[in-house]
C-alpha cells in the first residue's frame, strides 16, 4: 500500500515542519484517462469499449482518492489552525504542489 501512496504523494518530516509533495504524474494520468473515456464513448461511439475503460477510470479515482485521504486530513487540521502554506502548482513537473504544515510549538518546552 506504501508504494501506492507514494505514486500519489510524498511526505516528508523535519523538527520544524510537515512537507506534502502532490505527485503531478497521476493528476495527467488522471485528466489522460478522462479524455480517453470520452473519446472512445463519444468520439468513437464504442460503448463496449467505453464501458469496459469506465470501471477502470473509477477505480483509479477511488484510488487517488483514498491514497490522498490520510494526507488531506492533515492538511484540513492545518489549516484549521492556521499553519498551512503552499507552493508550486499541481500543473507542473519542476516545480510540484506542496503543503508547507508548520508543526505546532511545545508549551512545556518554552517553560524549561
Amino acid at each position: 500500500m506504501d508504494n501506492i501512496v507514494k505514486f500519489f504523494f510524498q511526505r516528508s518530516e523535519t523538527d520544524s515542519e510537515i512537507r506534502i509533495e502532490l505527485k503531478t504524474a497521476p493528476f495527467y494520468l488522471l485528466l489522460a484517462m478522462i479524455a480517453g473515456w470520452l473519446a472512445i464513448s463519444f468520439i468513437l461511439k464504442s460503448n463496449e469499449a467505453g464501458s469496459i475503460f469506465l470501471p477502470v477510470l473509477i477505480g483509479f479515482i477511488m484510488l487517488r482518492f483514498f491514497a490522498l485521504i490520510k494526507a488531506q486530513k492533515e492538511v484540513l487540521a492545518a489549516m484549521k489552525d492556521r499553519r498551512l502554506t503552499t507552493q508550486g502548482s499541481k500543473f507542473s513537473f519542476n516545480n510540484p504542489f506542496i503543503y508547507i504544515i508548520k508543526k505546532k510549538v511545545d508549551d512545556t518546552k518554552l517553560e524549561k
